[in-house]
């Protein structure tokens, strides 16, 4: 049972088809925040999880509790496209944590095309 001084966390789990983790935020009564190609969503730890294994990335900063509420709300009053490389569920879940918005697994794929084509050229 989850109860309102939950910890906000970021959590992930391995996507339904192709490669990577989906990102999402935990929120302090359990359910899960998250942004996909239909949008921003707030969802049971369940409905995120689609019966994948949930790892914690990292746990945000207990002081910014309010700031995250408020960000959820902003998002969800105002909703925006999903974009791979520019707004996908890491930078949501990063931008909504407090943090600077960024995709680990974007940036890791443009650097193994730089190598790639490095590579190929060489």
């Amino acid at each position: 049972m989850f109860f309102n001084n939950h910890p906000i966390r970021i959590i992930s789990r391995p996507k339904l088809t192709g490669f990577g983790d989906h990102w999402g935020v935990q929120l302090p009564d359990g359910n899960v925040a998250h942004l996909t190609p239909n949008g921003e969503q707030v969802v049971s730890l369940g409905d995120f999880a689609q019966g994948r294994p949930i790892k914690e990335v990292r746990r945000a900063a207990s002081e910014q509790r309010e700031q995250i509420m408020q960000r959820l709300s902003l998002s969800l009053q105002h909703r925006g496209p999903y974009r791979l490389l520019d707004r996908n569920c890491e930078i949501y879940a990063t931008w909504l944590v407090g943090e600077t918005p960024r995709s680990p697994q974007v940036e890791g794929l443009f650097f193994l095309s730089l190598i790639a084509a490095f590579l190929h050229f060489a």
